[in-house]
């Protein structure tokens, strides 16, 4: 048996021509480029969608600790009764959660607009 060398391994990359020749626009080549503007534009993407995600979350959270904090206060509520269903499973099964999908709603379109004003600054550049 001889032993064979082992072939090397060969990166091919595509670069997709566009007219004046150029395989991309120079701000979104910047995005994979490791300087300082590249790393600026993704890093204001991520504070607007972090920004986002908190003025979601605090209202979120307000809406899921607000009936046991209630609860806490006036404990009458825990045993309250409306139409023979208890007062708790009215709403934590349907009070809480239209607020919740309806705040779910109004983030995705949030973070939806502001990945479309991040692909349209990287269109003008």
């Amino acid at each position: 048996m001889t032993s064979e060398p082992a072939p090397t391994r060969q990166v091919v990359r595509s670069q997709a021509r566009r007219k004046g020749g150029r395989s991309s626009s120079p701000a979104r080549d910047d995005l994979y480029e490791p300087d300082a503007y590249g790393r600026e534009l993704l890093a204001s993407l991520m504070r607007a969608q972090g920004g986002a995600c908190v003025t979601v979350l605090v209202p979120a959270l307000a809406l899921l600790a607000l009936y046991p904090l209630l609860t806490a206060i006036f404990p009458r509520l825990a045993t309250a009764q409306l139409f023979g269903l208890p007062l708790t499973l009215l709403i934590l099964g349907g009070g809480i959660y239209p607020p919740l999908v309806l705040l779910g709603y109004w983030y995705v379109r949030r973070a939806e607009r502001l990945e479309q004003q991040f692909v349209e600054l990287l269109k003008e550049q």
